[in-house]
């Protein structure tokens, strides 16, 4: 049934079409409601197939009115990314560039970096390119403005205020110490840095390297340096200068689903870096020039505006969005299509890459197709009651029974998960035993996951033999939990499922893509916990040996290791050898090793 639009106003605003069950479908602006509306509800002749899809839900029309086009665009906007309704295009950068936020809208303000932009009322500054200046500029500011960082509540209750207070990096405002009024004044403080006032925290910070000068504390004034540099670079980042050589240049490549684009960053005449985004939208091959400009929309709401934009192909809505762009910015931008000359060589070049960037999704969503087909295989073969689409995997590294590890490693989808890999310290078994480490392991994964009530895996992969695969089982009863769980034995790469009684042994051939995919899980395992357990081993002979010695601090120990590359070597090195080491003098270097010749004796 056709939504009654017969009251549409004759207007410039923003219309909201929502479904039967009152979601907003899709966003849009015109400047006449009326006429734009009343378009959708005409002959579909000349519509994609997503727009006749989306008109046959639309049930509803809600409208709003804006005194002019350009408030109707910026409103619209900012709507789709609150909404995010599904038949406007679907911006996927979220995880990938960084802002940084200030909760101005909280009693006790904290600024942390974020991946994701939402409309809550906090302010957001970005998105940026390199994490790492925003990380560095996050810490000088922790120290500068002590503005807390964690997130404990302030509920009237004085706390112990916790190690950031010790050390001057956050005034408390959990223990009382600071008054609301005070710590939000430091926080405006800070703000005002993110607007792009730098020039007094820089001065500050100047004055404080050196004072670490004169006093010959020259390792201090190297790390405030470091804290200007890192302030900079990020001011660099965010603030687009009005060159006549600063342009971005936006290219795209587009399959049946997505398109791919690229952003080519180009300041003072030169390409500085560069930024790839991936939009969802139907039949995105035939809309390219369209989803540009809902993209140029959507990005530069929050990202700096250069004063020209190079793009394709000429966008709808040139003007307004122009004239939308020049108004944030403060001064004119345009938006060209160069034809040709060094800008349409660099438009080319960012379009070679929007194509590899494709062709790459496209291999990846390969290897998900792939992924999925050998769950399904590995689903049959085990009998197992669900599709294993979350695969937790383990394994034990230990030499002699030291500093002996376990290793957990997570597939979602038959990919891993790197983020969910966790790395457990063995606590209560002594000597090599390894089935004991596997009970020990598994034991505290999942006592720890069904306290907290989680997810538990579909599936659990020990890397190893019966021994193994008992010990593990044994505490999933001790739990009582009920997870499948198999074993994967390196030497014939036979399967050992637990039954009651005597295991069953399942052969798979080695073409098997289900068999290729424990053998995937079970190496990452045995990788991780090798790994994780070398890292453990040589920071305890580290500390244990080089620590002991006095007079060896961080940057001596560092240079040490930099120079021979292990604790062995220097243990083998002469006092002359070692005394080369810049830092190093010759009798520090006698006491070294005089240490080193009586561990041998």
């Amino acid at each position: 049934m056709k939504p009654d639009i017969s009251n549409i106003p004759d207007l410039p605003g923003v219309y909201l079409m929502k479904d039967g069950s009152d979601n907003i479908i899709y966003i849009g602006k015109a400047k006449s409601l009326k006429k734009r509306v009343s378009q959708y509800f005409q002959s579909g002749k000349n519509q994609s197939s997503k727009t006749r899809a989306m008109v046959r839900k639309i049930e509803d029309i809600d409208y709003i009115v804006t005194a002019s086009e350009v408030e109707a665009l910026i409103l619209e906007a900012n709507l789709v990314k609150k909404n995010r309704p599904h038949y406007n295009i679907d911006l996927k950068d979220d995880k990938r560039y960084p802002y940084v936020k200030v909760t101005i809208n909280k009693r006790f303000p904290r600024i942390f970096i974020t991946r994701k932009r939402l409309m809550d009322g906090a302010l957001y500054f970005g998105p940026y390119t390199n994490v790492k200046p925003v990380r560095r500029t996050l810490d000088m500011i922790s120290q500068v403005f002590r503005i807390k960082r964690c997130n404990r509540k302030i509920d009237g209750k004085r706390h112990r205020p916790c190690l950031n207070y010790h050390i001057e990096r956050c005034y408390a405002p959990c223990n009382g110490s600071i008054s609301e009024e005070e710590y939000r004044k430091n926080v405006m403080e800070a703000v005002k840095f993110f607007k792009g006032d730098t020039s007094g925290i820089i001065s500050s910070l100047k004055e404080k390297m050196q004072e670490h000068a004169k006093v010959q504390e020259f390792e201090a004034a190297a790390a405030v340096r470091d804290q200007i540099a890192a302030l900079r670079s990020l001011s660099e980042q965010q603030t687009a200068t009005a060159g006549n050589n600063d342009s971005d240049l936006i290219a795209t490549a587009a399959d049946e689903e997505t398109i791919f684009v690229q952003i080519f960053y180009i300041r003072d005449g030169n390409m500085v870096g560069k930024a790839d985004f991936s939009l969802s939208w139907g039949d995105a091959a035939g809309n390219i020039s369209r989803i540009v400009a809902e993209f140029i929309k959507q990005y530069y709401q929050d990202a700096p505006v250069p004063p020209e934009i190079l793009v394709q192909h000429l966008i709808p809505d040139k003007d307004l969005i122009t004239k939308w762009l020049s108004e944030k910015a403060s001064r004119s931008v345009s938006i060209q299509v160069p034809a040709r000359g060094d800008k349409k060589k660099l438009l080319d070049m960012a379009a070679r890459n929007a194509v590899m960037t494709m062709e790459q999704s496209h291999i990846k969503r390969s290897d998900r197709e792939n992924a999925l087909q050998a769950l399904v295989q590995l689903r049959d073969e085990l009998s197992l009651p669900t599709l294993p689409t979350h695969i937790e995997g383990f394994d034990i590294s230990n030499i002699s029974g030291t500093d002996a590890v376990g290793s957990l490693v997570v597939f979602n989808n038959g990919m891993p998960a790197k983020d969910k890999y966790r790395i457990f310290n063995i606590k209560t078994v002594k000597g090599i035993d390894d089935f004991a480490m596997m009970a020990e392991v598994v034991k505290r994964r999942y006592k720890k996951q069904k306290n907290e009530d989680k997810k538990l895996p579909d599936l659990i992969l020990i890397d190893g033999g019966p021994g193994q695969v008992g010990a593990a089982m044994g505490s999933l009863r001790e739990l009582g939990l009920d997870i499948p769980l198999v074993g994967l034995a390196k030497r014939f790469e036979h399967i050992i499922v637990p039954k009651e009684g005597e295991d069953e042994v399942v052969i798979l051939p080695h073409t098997s893509d289900a068999l290729r995919m424990l053998m995937q899980v079970r190496d990452e395992s045995h990788r991780f916990a090798v790994s994780s357990h070398r890292r453990r081993r040589t920071a305890r002979l580290s500390h244990s040996e080089l620590d002991s010695i006095p007079g060896i601090g961080s940057s001596r120990k560092k240079a040490l290791l930099n120079h021979f590359g292990s604790i062995d070597k220097i243990r083998r090195a002469s006092a002359e050898e070692i005394a080369e080491v810049e830092g190093i003098s010759k009798a520090l270097a006698e006491k070294i090793n005089e240490y080193f010749r009586g561990k041998r004796d």
